[in-house]
């Protein structure tokens, strides 16, 4: 490691070393982790990944870690964050938004709002950067990063730089070919097309989608929003027949009648303490939201614990529907 660090000192690239995880993470869990590399331009990168393959030093690329669990008591060796890597710009004439991989979703379909260039209203919520939004090709309300990308910038496993296309990135639901490892390397700048549209509709769709947001999703503890690709309640509900009818009554009478609520309710506490009882689930703090069984929270209750309902889930679902989140072992 001492000469990956004289590397980070003579390309003047940041880093700290030994950082507890739980103080920085999005879910704030995690062990040590040894060294956290922060680039901030491309030939950093470049010069970075080249460095740590001379000295056969393994690595973890992180963004906002939005997606990420980091395991308690656990150590890791070296991280690489991308949220250094935050110009992002116009350019009207090439029709195109340039964002270095570590720009925050938000700002970018803000960024867009304010240049009124529609496309990106429904993800203006996704609580990662666009790098990572590309990696999983995250999506939210019927929008997707695939439907505004262009093409990325990427330097390789060998600190190669390329350009790819997005029709070559295997871009599908919540999936592609970096995050299935057929592609390898860290991006460094996405490209989105440029589609003016009037920015008061863009606005209103985005003002829309950001109440959804909030009453379908978990702001009071940490969490990485949804574990699964996928309705938690259809699947259990195929298992059980008791449960399916509950399960579709409730849902009928709050969410398409409303006859017990005037809007949508914030939370499913009632469907999902029936889901505890009926399935003999115990835990000594909930790791679930109240909004949704889907959403696993941090309580305090520790990553084993966090684990063991996400056996539980995959168990009652019979490993049916993807999982979203990814939990990082020890390296």
């Amino acid at each position: 490691m001492t000469e990956v660090l004289q590397i980070l000192k003579t390309e003047n690239i940041e880093y700290t070393t030994n950082i507890n995880l739980s103080d920085i993470t999005y879910l704030k869990t995690g062990g040590i982790a040894k060294l956290i590399i922060y680039p901030n331009t491309t030939d950093q990168v470049v010069s970075l990944i080249q460095g740590l393959k001379i000295n056969g030093v393994g690595y973890k690329v992180i963004g906002a870690t939005s997606n990420l669990m980091f395991l308690d008591d656990t150590s890791y060796s070296c991280l690489i964050s991308t949220s250094k890597l935050t110009r992002m710009e116009l350019n009207l004439e090439k029709k195109e938004i340039e964002g270095g991989s570590g720009v925050m979703m938000s700002d970018l379909s803000r960024f867009a709002l304010i240049n009124s260039i529609k496309g990106f209203e429904g993800l203006e919520g996704i609580p990662g950067t666009i790098g990572g939004a590309v990696f999983m090709n995250a999506g939210a309300y019927g929008y997707e990063i695939k439907d505004v990308l262009n093409s990325i910038e990427m330097v390789d496993t060998d600190g190669v730089l390329q350009i790819i296309k997005a029709k070559d990135l295997g871009l599908h639901y919540r999936n592609s070919y970096l995050r299935e490892g057929k592609i390898n390397g860290i991006v460094t700048k996405c490209f989105f097309n440029v589609d003016l549209g009037n920015q008061y509709d863009i606005e209103r769709k985005m003002e829309l989608f950001h109440s959804k947001r909030h009453k379908y999703q978990d702001f009071s503890y940490p969490n990485l929003g949804s574990m699964y690709s996928g309705s938690v309640y259809r699947e259990i509900g195929k298992r059980d027949k008791v449960f399916k009818l509950i399960s579709m009554l409730y849902f009928l009478f709050n969410y398409e009648f409303k006859i017990f609520r005037r809007e949508s309710p914030i939370n499913r506490k009632w469907i999902n303490d029936i889901i505890v009882k009926r399935f003999n689930l115990k835990y000594d703090k909930q790791p679930f939201s109240n909004k949704s069984i889907n959403c696993l929270v941090n309580r305090g209750q520790g990553t084993d614990e966090m684990l063991r309902y996400m056996d539980d889930i995959k168990r009652l679902t019979y490993n049916k529907i993807p999982i979203e989140n990814e939990v990082i072992e020890e390296f």
